[in-house]
């Protein structure tokens, strides 16, 4: 019981951090600052295309995931946490992709980052209960 409360102040932790990460990420943008994850400032010209396109992807990626979960069954009531851990699996299945077919040159940091969104995803998978974790009935 007591490592299921360690993992979810962990997981709380996670979310905290990504949550202010994105509102300055936006925030910034108005002010023509760009901010890449984790906390890079760049210019409006260099955000790497294969970060854009994986993003992309994964947005695309998610759609379709509650799209078919929609058709296969019906309406379902969807926690954020469940939301967020389905876009960051995304997001890293198809930021990988992206890296292997533009067989450009990635740096080790573009892949940590990867990595990252990953652990992060499977922290979140562990830390929500099987009602939020599931489809269907």
């Amino acid at each position: 019981m007591k490592s299921y409360m360690n993992i979810r102040i962990l997981r709380d932790i996670f979310i905290f951090c990504l949550s202010v990460w994105a509102t300055l990420t936006i925030v910034s943008f108005y002010f023509d600052v760009y901010i890449l994850f984790p906390f890079t400032l760049v210019e409006n010209n260099e955000v790497p295309y294969e970060n854009l396109i994986a993003i992309r992807l994964a947005i695309f990626a998610t759609f379709a995931f509650y799209g078919l979960m929609h058709l296969l069954h019906g309406s379902k009531e969807v926690y954020p946490v469940h939301f967020l851990k389905t876009f960051l699996f995304m997001l890293s299945i198809m930021g990988l992709t992206v890296f292997i077919k533009t067989n450009e040159e990635v740096s080790l940091k573009q892949w940590l980052i990867i990595l990252f969104f990953f652990c992060i995803a499977i922290i979140l998978h562990m830390s929500t209960s099987s009602k939020i974790r599931r489809f269907g009935k």
